[in-house]
């Protein structure tokens, strides 16, 4: 049985500020699949940090909000696989609106495995 802390995002796993997105935009390697944009960059810690860019020409609230609960999942679900010690933003693209959070795994793995970041 999972414990409830295991379920949770804290803020310690979150990018927050703007200089941090910023940062991210500038310094990054971008990879595209079908259904999402991520953007990773190395930080200075040992932890993987996500953040989620959804703005509103993705689609209103409901769907925005939607797909940052099915890449949070998918975060979760596959975060003892990735790479430590980076940063990952992930914005949708228009077919990620009837994506599942296995696709989404799959399509993130994927595009971690085939970026030239080697975490």
């Amino acid at each position: 049985m999972t414990s409830n802390k295991d379920c949770t995002h804290p803020k310690s796993a979150r990018l927050r500020t703007r200089w941090e997105y910023q940062r991210l935009a500038h310094r990054s390697i971008r990879r595209a699949g079908k259904l999402i944009l991520i953007d990773v960059c190395p930080n200075r810690s040992s932890s993987i940090r996500l953040g989620i860019t959804a703005s509103r020409h993705y689609g209103i609230a409901v769907k925005r909000n939607r797909f940052k609960r099915v890449v949070r999942e998918a975060f979760r679900l596959t975060k003892q696989r990735l790479p430590k010690g980076i940063d990952i933003n992930v914005k949708p693209r228009p077919l990620a609106h009837n994506a599942k959070t296995s696709d989404i795994i799959e399509e993130l793995l994927f595009l971690l495995e085939h970026s030239s970041f080697s975490g």
